[in-house]
């Protein structure tokens, strides 16, 4: 037994839904471009409104004079909260993460502190100097810092037994 369809007997597409979703389509597509067209319009109002408000308070006569005294402390204020926004701007815990992948067994780090060029000031202490010559290791291979200076070492004696070297090394932080 052989199956056959003859094509040409009947549409195998319906054109009443096809029509329905093309129509429902384009009034869809309408209502989307007029919705645009209205907030297009809003913001080309709204921003001939603030032009004409700019425009206005510039050519304005008889404004308060601004004394310099008053400049100089708006200055010192934006430049406070420069600081601020300078200081929030550092993800601390991905640097600390990155500092602990490179601080070998056997160094403590004691402080930390930063600088506003990107630089650090580590001090710490280390059992020996090889720990202490791993840490610098560590640091000048790494990707996350660069420029490592060892600026003091000296030794130290905790006790009758305990020995160690006490240091302080600089290095940029490369973001």
């Amino acid at each position: 037994m052989r199956l056959t369809t003859n094509l040409a007997t009947r549409r195998y597409v319906n054109l009443a839904q096809l029509n329905l979703a093309l129509l429902l389509g384009f009034v869809l597509c309408g209502s989307l471009a007029l919705f645009k067209a209205v907030e297009i319009g809003g913001n080309a109002s709204e921003i001939s409104r603030i032009d004409r408000l700019i425009r206005g308070s510039a050519t304005r006569e008889g404004g308060v004079p601004v004394s310099a005294a008053q400049l100089k402390a708006q200055a010192s204020r934006i430049a406070i909260a420069n600081a601020i926004i300078e200081k929030k701007t550092v993800n601390w815990l991905n640097f600390l993460d990155r500092l602990e992948e490179v601080v070998p067994a056997g160094v403590t780090l004691t402080e930390i502190t930063p600088d506003r060029l990107q630089t650090l000031k580590i001090r710490g202490a280390a059992r020996s100097f090889q720990n202490l010559r791993s840490l610098l290791e560590n640091l000048e291979n790494s990707k996350d810092f660069s420029e490592v200076y060892l600026l003091s070492q000296s030794d130290t004696k905790v006790g009758l037994t305990q020995k160690g070297i006490v240091f302080s090394l600089s290095c940029k932080v490369v973001r």
